[in-house]
């Protein structure tokens, strides 16, 4: 064969390896996935076409280029065929009758080729031989460019038909991208004789790269960001090669007459200067996209501040209240709702959420995920935010084992019934305490993206070490309250009368306390630190002799003062632990014997001076101590217990305490 380097050749040549390169590297990826097969074996037809045109410019006679014409059009007439392949394998849709059609179309085609009814000969331009199509190139071109057409009405119709906006994205990067990869078919207008210097490689190589990076490295997840970075560079890319190969090489003969065989100089000089202004084009860019993304998730430092906020917060409630609210209000979800442990069930527990869609059906609070649930599984061994679409996709394109397909089926269909498309899991040392789970944006046009997701992690990590320190402090207060419940059920055995008293006045507090919100709003933990204050009030007593706790009668005065010193003895016994209590647990136990009016005791303490936990204490102790039997009185009636407590309410009691009661 007679042939000569030519610098025209070298786009063809680079396009052609890179081609290769970039679809096997997919197909390493996953051999089994035959979305990754139909895009190694386009771009190995892709490799060919420009291999072959490479050669063309390589040759110097007519009947080298010949040769080389003819063998460019076998890869060719499969392009398309494989195109289609890959489309509907992407989409999941089955058309093997249509598929088969395609590749009989292309492997008919070879005849038109190989007897010479498809090339008739090559035409030479300044750039090169390339080939001139016949009589039936037309209609060639027409059947040729079908499995295009057809390959888009495709991801039309799935688009519309498509409900999970992640899966809009997907194909809508495809309704972009593939007409621009079919910009290729200007590499056809040289064939009927016009001196233009073919470069579909650029729409071609445009089309592959952006398609690899988003199926292996993107996932077709951050296609919105991904997609303006690709076009942007790749247009820019197209102009600066436009302004060298077609521009320069164009007024090749013309700069030769001028500047002999110096002509090269000015395309390298051009090159340079194109180079250059590229690159500040692609800074200016990325300064415009920047600012654009900053303006757009505007709500990340809301975010990072809402961490901050969770360091500040007094009890689990108001925790996964405040989640709930910011997460949804900031990045606009139609749906959050949050899981949390509960030690006693050994269950997730739906425990808060919110819908703002009214096409969203509602999530029954209080339905709960069992640690053998395959969600739940599959949290704690990825240990990563888990997205419904990224699992689906993987099930349509994936080979795998069937148990690991059947799983996560399994996993999907459970994402689905609790309406959500993201699940955050929440560890910490080692547990898992919180889901966190995610519905779509209210804009259908919006998806959530993976810097979104480090955002959410970010803050799941926040809220899993603040309701881990809410569980490991109530864990421990709970332990206490249960050492110390040992000995004052020992006290209250002795004494039928007094049995059961302090899980009555517990109750009976607990309940006040749910009633009296506002006033305790303030409180770190608030119930919960309420009951066990109540819990313990009476831990005191166990220092005081039985001859004066058991007493069938009346007390008198020396036994009244050590009576009254109990409330001072109870802080004494709690003291190596109270900085797991804390004081808001021991001011209820040292001041739930003060009087509203300051004649109580132990340090007579007047009106709201006197701790909101002991006021309410006072009041319930005081109620089920008259409703209980005395050896020196029977018990009153609720009815007249109530009386009493409304007829001492603001001298001994909290008149809101008295009416909540």
């Amino acid at each position: 064969m007679n042939l000569e380097f030519s610098i025209h050749a070298i786009p063809p040549l680079l396009v052609g390896i890179s081609s290769f390169i970039i679809t096997f590297y997919a197909f390493l990826k996953n051999k089994k996935s035959s979305l990754n097969q139909t895009f190694f074996v386009l771009g190995v037809t892709v490799a060919l076409w420009q291999f072959a045109k490479f050669m063309i410019f390589l040759s110097r006679d007519a009947s080298t280029a010949f040769f080389w014409c003819k063998a460019v059009f076998y890869p060719v007439s499969f392009i398309t065929a494989t195109t289609y392949h890959f489309i509907i394998s992407f989409l999941n849709i089955k058309k093997r009758n249509l598929v088969f059609l395609f590749y009989l179309f292309s492997f008919s085609s070879i005849f038109l080729i190989y007897n010479d009814s498809l090339v008739i000969g090559v035409s030479k331009f300044s750039w090169g031989y390339y080939p001139l199509l016949g009589s039936i190139g037309t209609g060639y071109l027409i059947i040729w460019g079908i499995p295009f057409l057809l390959s888009l009405l495709h991801l039309y119709i799935k688009y519309r038909q498509s409900v999970s906006p992640f899966n809009k994205k997907r194909i809508k990067y495809f309704l972009l991208t593939l007409p621009v990869g079919y910009l290729g078919i200007i590499d056809f207008i040289p064939n009927f004789g016009f001196d233009i210097y073919p470069i579909g490689f650029i729409p071609v190589i445009f089309f592959i790269i952006s398609t690899m990076f988003a199926i292996i490295r993107y996932r077709l997840f951050d296609i919105e960001i991904i997609i303006k970075k690709i076009t942007i560079a790749s247009l820019a890319f197209v102009v600066a090669i436009g302004l060298i190969y077609v521009g320069t090489f164009y007024f090749q003969s013309r700069l030769y007459d001028l500047l002999g065989k110096n002509w090269i100089v000015f395309p390298i000089l051009i090159s340079f200067l194109v180079s250059l202004g590229l690159f500040q084009f692609i800074n200016f860019v990325r300064y415009i996209q920047e600012d654009e993304l900053s303006k757009r998730f505007s709500y990340r430092p809301l975010l990072k501040r809402a961490g901050e906020r969770i360091s500040r917060v007094k009890n689990l409630d108001e925790l996964f209240s405040y989640t709930v609210r910011d997460l949804s209000s900031w990045v606009h979800l139609d749906y959050v709702g949050i899981f949390f442990w509960d030690s006693y069930s050994k269950e997730f527990v739906l425990v808060r959420s919110l819908t703002r869609s009214k096409k969203r059906k509602k999530i029954i609070k209080g339905i709960f995920l069992t640690h053998d649930n395959p969600l739940v599984i599959e949290l704690l061994r990825r240990r990563k935010p888990l997205v419904y679409s990224e699992i689906e996709y993987y099930l349509r394109t994936k080979a795998a084992l069937f148990e690991e397909r059947e799983f996560l089926f399994k996993v999907a269909t459970e994402m689905r019934r609790l309406g959500t498309e993201i699940t955050i899991p929440c560890f910490c040392e080692g547990k898992l305490l919180v889901i966190i789970n995610i519905g779509h944006k209210l804009n259908p046009n919006e998806i959530v993206t993976r810097e979104d997701l480090e955002v959410f992690l970010s803050l799941a990590n926040n809220i899993a070490r603040a309701a881990y320190g809410f569980v490991l402090k109530e864990d421990k207060i709970q332990l206490i309250v249960a050492s110390q419940n040992i000995l004052i059920g020992a006290i209250e055995a002795k004494d039928r009368y007094t049995r059961g008293h302090t899980d009555r006045v517990a109750r009976y507090s607990t309940l006040i306390g749910e009633r009296m919100e506002k006033q305790l709003r303030n409180l770190v933990n608030s119930l919960s630190d309420l009951k066990w204050s109540a819990q313990l009030h009476d831990v005191g007593k166990i220092g005081i002799p039985d001859a004066i706790l058991l007493k069938p009668g009346p007390l008198d005065e020396d036994e009244w003062i050590k009576i009254r010193e109990h409330p001072i003895n109870g802080v004494r016994i709690i003291r190596p632990v109270e900085g797991w209590l804390g004081e808001h647990i021991c001011a209820g136990i040292l001041h739930h014997h003060e009087n509203y009016d300051g004649s109580g005791y132990p340090s007579g303490k007047k009106g709201n001076d006197i701790h909101i936990f002991a006021r309410i204490i006072r009041v319930a102790d005081a109620f089920d101590a008259m409703t209980t039997d005395r050896p020196y009185r029977v018990a009153f009636s609720r009815k007249e217990a109530i009386e009493e407590l409304k007829k001492y309410s603001a001298s001994h009691f909290d008149p809101v305490a008295v009416g909540v009661m």
